[in-house]
């Protein structure tokens, strides 16, 4: 059974990028509340501190602008003058310990300081990625983890096998988790249900979920692999088809494919056209990401805006999306998450 297979691309097509939301549950400390989305348009974000959100955000493909924001928000109410009875100072709040290790002067004014926004957003997230890092084998949400170890340090959550009981820190990350809506964009889908002729071994959510374990787990198996990649994500142990071009022909010709439309659902299958025969085919995951083969490591599964595929990274033309609709594809143990 061939897998469908996928080049590094050279053709060009503009492509713009989605904001479609994830929402998590309000108040459950162990929710998964990173879920990815762009600052909406009208989120209370200082002028000033809004490109800096949204660079830092990139930091690390677990965390989110709207993360960033509500994590701020939780910290300091935007005041970068913010001191705590504990020392902790300005919009991140850093102590005095911690900034010596993670702060620096990143905006090249020739200062390093926890009160400087520049300083302290980037400072947050490059330690919040850590954390993210640094927890991956504790049990629980991994964005969930990382918060209560900003709060109470990454000791605590390892010592407790999780978020620790102490009710500071688990309403610090409930906290956090009911801020980020008022900080998320939004758009009109955000279903991810897809009526199928032949239903695949995992639902929409669940393949998003996996696909992002994989993108975790640093893996390499995945080089051309496009097409392998989107089918075991949605469970099955092979595509059943060559090429992502010959699942797109497939989806022309049954009437499946959405051409040229730039609004995919979250969990679609999102096609573009290469410089050659092979094509490429991508998952969408909602909140203006995707996940797909190659683009930032040869072989590895990354999760990037969707306008780095078509003026980033690899310039592809954007063909249109089509539901995860598998009709030949094998069943079997799938190797994604």
């Amino acid at each position: 059974m061939n897998h469908g297979r996928c080049l590094v691309p050279l053709l060009v097509g503009p492509f713009a990028t989605l904001a479609l939301v994830v929402a998590a549950s309000p108040g459950d400390p162990s929710a998964a509340v990173g879920s990815p989305a762009q600052l909406a348009d009208d989120a209370l974000v200082p002028d000033a501190y809004r490109p800096l959100v949204e660079a830092a955000a990139q930091r690390c493909a677990e965390i989110s602008a709207p993360l960033l924001a509500a994590q701020i928000h939780a910290e300091s109410t935007w005041d970068p003058r913010q001191v705590s009875h504990r020392g902790a100072r300005g919009l991140a709040q850093f102590t005095n310990d911690t900034w010596s290790q993670w702060g620096r002067d990143a905006d090249g004014d020739g200062r390093s300081s926890p009160h400087d926004p520049a300083d302290a957003i980037d400072a947050q997230a490059r330690y919040l990625c850590h954390l993210v890092d640094e927890l991956s084998d504790v049990p629980g949400d991994p964005i969930a983890n990382a918060l209560a170890g900003y709060h109470a340090g990454p000791h605590a959550i390892r010592s407790h096998g999780g978020i620790p009981p102490a009710q500071a820190t688990r309403d610090y990350v409930a906290r956090v988790n009911a801020l980020i809506p008022r900080y998320q964009a939004t758009h009109a889908s955000t279903d991810c249900t897809f009526a199928l002729s032949r239903p695949n071994p995992r639902t929409c959510q669940e393949a998003i979920a996996a696909a992002r374990r994989e993108a975790r787990s640093g893996d390499l198996d995945w080089h051309r692999l496009c097409l392998a990649f989107v089918a075991e994500a949605y469970g099955w142990r092979a595509s059943g088809e060559a090429t992502a071009n010959a699942a797109w022909n497939r989806m022309l010709a049954t009437g499946l494919a959405h051409h040229d439309d730039p609004h995919p659902p979250a969990g679609a299958l999102l096609f573009y056209a290469t410089d050659d025969e092979a094509g490429h085919v991508a998952l969408h995951l909602g909140g203006g990401e995707v996940a797909t083969n190659d683009i930032v490591i040869d072989g590895r599964i990354d999760i990037v805006p969707l306008d780095d595929l078509t003026e980033g990274r690899w310039n592809l033309t954007y063909r249109g999306w089509a539901p995860p609709e598998f009709p030949q594809a094998a069943a079997g143990a799938s190797r994604v998450g």
